[in-house]
């Protein structure tokens, strides 16, 4: 059983793929499909990348806070006999991680630099290739940024002081030394140029804590448990923690959105002065078409069927290259960013199927649309003019 292709789209599909000497519509319809397909393109690949910034920054900020931490809301220690930290941490014992934080200062042979760091039991899980893999007492993992301010490689030793605000247990401030165990880059700069791990042990004593007292709890579940939390004791998520962020990188969306909107409207003028072109050109077919009968809605529905022709394969044409970018980007990392400015050494591009899809069926619907505008007056055409036209 053969397709069979409507008379309005083989007439319109004629219109499009004529050529010859003078028939500039045919460029025309040719322009116009190169400047849709550059908005399409333009479009797809600002929100993949934005969307691919947003997506590779949750995953490191998720990476380094936890799904929420739950801590004292004045930023006192928390003692792990608490009622209300005993109940949680039977309730949910695997999802929970006791850590302890606070300020000190990191000393090599020849510089000293402020740090913020962090005691854990285990190495975290982005810089492990176990789940559970214990950082020893004595040992240090530093960011990339810190290691080269202080000139230091894994292996060298290094000298922790504390600069807690808490009451000490001794006069004077503990200076103990430590052996770098490894170096991350974790490609955020906040991070890497201040954040240093220790075991938690280590960190009760730099920061004299008691040894049943904790700077706080990191959750790792997926189920919301801020309702279980009271005061004096305080819920965040890593996405309200760092909601300013990422209201910042929404709003900068849209002068992006509407910048690349306006060259995909550049390609739609282009359109409708495409099918102005050719409706001018085959003003004798039509005359000709006209005179023998043929509807006049019939005539509009050739050019609004050629129009979402030129939609449809400037879609297609730019759809096709951005996916075919996308992958290649993915795979090889062609374009490279300055990662000492950005956080990643590469544009990042992020699939989103719906959104592709909703991109190019909202072009090709505009496409269709702006075919109307140059063929609404084909029924004021003079039949008599129409077939002495040259």
């Amino acid at each position: 059983m053969s397709l069979k292709v409507p008379l309005s789209v083989k007439i319109a599909l004629r219109f499009l793929l004529s050529t010859g000497s003078g028939n500039f519509a045919s460029y025309a319809s040719r322009l116009a499909i190169f400047g849709l397909s550059i908005g399409v393109i333009a479009l797809l690949l600002t929100t993949s990348i934005i969307h691919g910034f947003e997506n590779i920054m949750s995953r490191k900020l998720l990476l380094h806070e936890g799904q929420a931490r739950i801590t004292d809301i004045l930023g006192a220690p928390m003692s792990v006999s608490d009622t209300t930290i005993n109940s949680l941490t039977k309730k949910f014992d695997e999802k929970l991680i006791p850590f302890i934080n606070g300020l000190a200062f990191i000393r090599s042979k020849s510089k000293v630099e402020g740090v913020f760091i962090e005691g854990l039991e285990n190495i975290p899980s982005f810089l492990s290739k176990s789940k559970l893999e214990k950082i020893n007492d004595g040992e240090i993992i530093l960011g990339k940024g810190i290691s080269s301010s202080l000139m230091i490689k894994s292996g060298d030793n290094v000298f922790l002081q504390s600069l807690n605000d808490h009451e000490s247990i001794t006069p004077y401030p503990l200076i103990k030394s430590f052996k770098v165990r490894k170096i991350y880059d974790s490609g955020l700069k906040e991070y890497d140029n201040t954040l240093v791990y220790i075991s938690i042990n280590d960190a009760r004593k730099i920061l004299a804590l008691n040894s049943d007292q904790i700077s706080g709890l990191i959750y790792n579940g997926y189920e919301d448990i801020g309702s279980e939390i009271r005061y004096p004791y305080y819920y965040e998520t890593w996405k309200e923690k760092h909601e300013l962020l990422f209201r910042w990188i929404s709003i900068q969306k849209w002068p992006s959105y509407i910048m690349f909107g306006l060259i995909s409207l550049v390609g739609l003028i282009n359109l409708v002065g495409a099918i102005t072109m050719i409706t001018t050109e085959k003003t004798k077919q039509i005359g000709i078409l006209m005179a023998q009968g043929v509807p006049v809605l019939f005539l509009k529905r050739v050019f609004i069927v050629q129009g979402a022709l030129v939609g449809l394969i400037g879609c297609l044409i730019g759809g096709l290259f951005t996916l075919i970018f996308a992958l290649v980007q993915t795979k090889f990392e062609i374009l490279s960013l300055p990662s000492d400015i950005y956080f990643i050494d590469h544009i990042p591009i992020s699939f989103n199927l719906d959104m592709f899809l909703k991109i190019l069926l909202f072009s090709f619907l505009l496409s269709t649309i702006a075919s109307w505008y140059p063929v609404r007056n084909i029924s004021t055409h003079n039949l008599a003019e129409s077939l002495r036209y040259e």
